[in-house]
């Protein structure tokens, strides 16, 4: 199901917007469940008016561990680590989205945070092998 790579996963540029892509601390073996995180996190701002943020993760953290173990069972690949690796790349997408139009909204400069960054941000800081 995943690639074996030592790059960084990347959370990609917003389309129109001058924030940098982010290298993240999680393996691109996990990149699909980055950009699934990416793809959850857009859903939640078409519905922002109809959910809060914390039942919007809940529910979509939910159905990708549902997805994903469905998935590795079917490869043969069960393991709990595995799973758990998944969902951490899956929330680092998700919430590195949230942040990335936190500082779109906050006019934060397209200087900070890039991945060449001597100053990591929070989501350097996340480790996933």
């Amino acid at each position: 199901m995943f690639a074996n790579h030592s790059a960084p996963a990347l959370l990609v540029k917003l389309g129109g917007a001058h924030l940098p892509p982010v290298a993240l601390s999680v393996s691109s073996r996990y990149q699909v469940c980055v950009d699934a995180g990416v793809s959850a996190a857009a859903g939640f701002f078409d519905d922002l008016a109809a959910v809060g943020l914390h039942d919007h993760i809940a529910c979509s953290v939910s159905v990708f561990t549902k997805a994903v173990r469905a998935g590795l069972a079917k490869d043969g690949d069960s393991s709990q680590e595995r799973v758990q690796a998944c969902i951490d790349a899956f929330a680092a997408g998700y919430l590195g989205r949230i942040h990335q139009e936190l500082r779109l909204f906050h006019g934060e400069d397209a200087g900070r945070g890039q991945a060449a960054s001597a100053d990591p941000s929070p989501l350097q800081s996340i480790k996933i092998h």
